[in-house]
């Protein structure tokens, strides 16, 4: 005999759907090369930038092992479509394919010796189709503790993108560029622990 479902579990499983729904709407971006650049149409552009981490030893744990990269979850805040771009150097310039449209960054995660930490830094930019954003050069301090510590962002470099690598991402070719302030210098919180764990499991 077919029993109906209580308000709670309805609930809960209408939750649920809409948990998958929106996991299955994350898409997964790598960092382009100069072959890549030739396939951009009408409704992407590039996005630019180049970090570099401190590493004179006061800034992180000497008993730590980090990554080369780190992760970015970005939101396309009029539509809502979320992406996760993976391989973004902690050291070195790099070149983001993306749709058209405005973005912010959501979740930015650190993958250590010890486990993941993840942390907010406002960023916000726009990519408009066949052109360039650049987000400039930026400087990161990381200093953590045992299960928490803080980051601190300094763009060191916005207008001037010559000696920033970007021309390698565009085929040689002159790429109409935008430069986007960001918030700068910003500290935020960094947290040690399994954030958005159900969001890597591709």
């Amino acid at each position: 005999m077919d029993r109906a479902l209580s308000p709670t579990a309805y609930l809960m499983t209408v939750l649920l759907l809409m948990a998958g729904v929106a996991y299955g709407c994350t898409t997964r971006l790598v960092p382009i090369s100069d072959l890549d650049v030739e396939m951009i149409d009408d409704s992407r552009g590039v996005l630019l930038g180049t970090h570099r981490l401190d590493r004179d030893g006061k800034t992180q744990l000497s008993n730590l092992k980090w990554s080369n990269d780190m992760k970015w979850w970005i939101e396309e805040v009029t539509h809502g479509k979320r992406f996760q771009i993976v391989r973004l150097p902690l050291d070195g310039a790099f070149a983001v394919k993306l749709p058209a449209g405005s973005y912010r960054v959501t979740t930015i995660v650190f993958d250590s010796s010890r486990g993941k930490w993840h942390t907010v830094l406002p960023t916000t930019f726009e990519i408009r189709p066949r052109e360039c954003t650049s987000l400039g050069t930026s400087e990161f301090q990381l200093q953590v503790r045992f299960l928490d510590g803080w980051i601190t962002r300094q763009v060191i470099k916005e207008q001037e993108l010559e000696d920033d690598g970007h021309d390698r991402f565009v085929g040689g070719e002159k790429c109409p560029t935008a430069i986007t302030p960001l918030e700068s210098p910003v500290t935020r919180s960094v947290k040690l622990g399994l954030y958005e764990k159900r969001l890597e499991r591709f």
